[in-house]
């Protein structure tokens, strides 16, 4: 049938015009070189830092942490510190640059980042953000670590009291048994029975105070502060713009466009 397509017109059509394809080809990616290589480059900076381990969960929590990080009054004092003479419209930029996203697969770890045209700036910006946030963990983990040490050593103290207590009323006892034939048989057996009670109950009392000693031995040992994982350090390679992305794709579609042209430019040319 005439209206069929056959491959080898197809292809002798692609032959005679393969000038205009190759040169639309060449075109195009010529003008996404020049686009590509004239857009300023972008980089990220970024850095990985663990939550602490303590119980304060303003301060422990990859969610606390990202709304402190990017809060207005925290990401200002940032601005300011590391452009004095930034304006506001230069500081929503900056806070849009800003991230603050937790690690996948991790309840501690938490990537704080910045994409910027100024490597060094950025750099500053994730250095400044830690160490500002760290400050403010750490004065909470001192508090929290301040907390459990007065309370062990409030506990080792009173392990020292009832120890002497015990040994008070175990001399006690001693000298009753010693003592029993100058009172009534009664009367004895009823004191000696009053002052055995009481010295279980301090017995049972050291008990849950050593148990007590033993959890916060526990707990200061565990104890942790904000721990950086990942310092930030200076890019060398921007994220965008990808050059090879860029000129991939516009080859594929500068041979697109020139294979559309070249059937186009062939069915104009046909006599009616």
């Amino acid at each position: 049938m005439e209206d069929e397509i056959d491959l080898r017109d197809i292809f002798g059509v692609l032959w005679k015009r393969r000038l205009l394809i190759v040169g639309t080809f060449i075109i195009a990616v010529l003008l996404a070189g020049v686009i590509s290589f004239a857009m300023p480059p972008v980089y990220k900076v970024s850095s990985i830092i663990a939550v602490g381990f303590y119980d304060d969960p303003a301060y422990t929590s990859q969610a606390s942490m990202k709304n402190v990080m990017l809060s207005d009054e925290f990401l200002l004092e940032v601005f300011e510190a590391i452009s004095p003479n930034g304006t506001s419209s230069d500081f929503r930029t900056f806070k849009d640059d800003v991230k603050v996203e937790p690690v996948k697969d991790s309840d501690r770890l938490v990537e704080i980042s910045i994409e910027t045209k100024k490597r060094k700036e950025g750099l500053k910006a994730v250095e400044t953000m830690i160490e500002r946030y760290s400050a403010l963990s750490e004065n909470s983990y001192n508090k929290q670590k301040k907390i459990l040490e007065d309370q062990l050593a409030n506990t080792e103290q009173r392990i020292e009291v009832i120890n002497l207590e015990i040994n008070q009323t175990s001399e006690t006892l001693q000298d009753m048994e010693e003592t029993s034939g100058s009172s009534t048989a009664v009367q004895a057996e009823m004191r000696f029975s009053r002052t055995l009670d009481i010295l279980n109950g301090k017995e049972s009392q050291r008990s849950a105070l050593m148990d007590r000693r033993m959890e916060l031995d526990k707990q200061l040992l565990l104890i942790r502060n904000l721990e950086i994982v990942q310092p930030a350090r200076e890019p060398i390679s921007p994220i965008w713009p990808r050059k090879a992305l860029i000129l991939g794709i516009a080859g594929i579609l500068g041979l697109m466009l020139g294979v559309m042209a070249a059937f186009l430019r062939e069915g104009l040319a046909r006599p009616e």
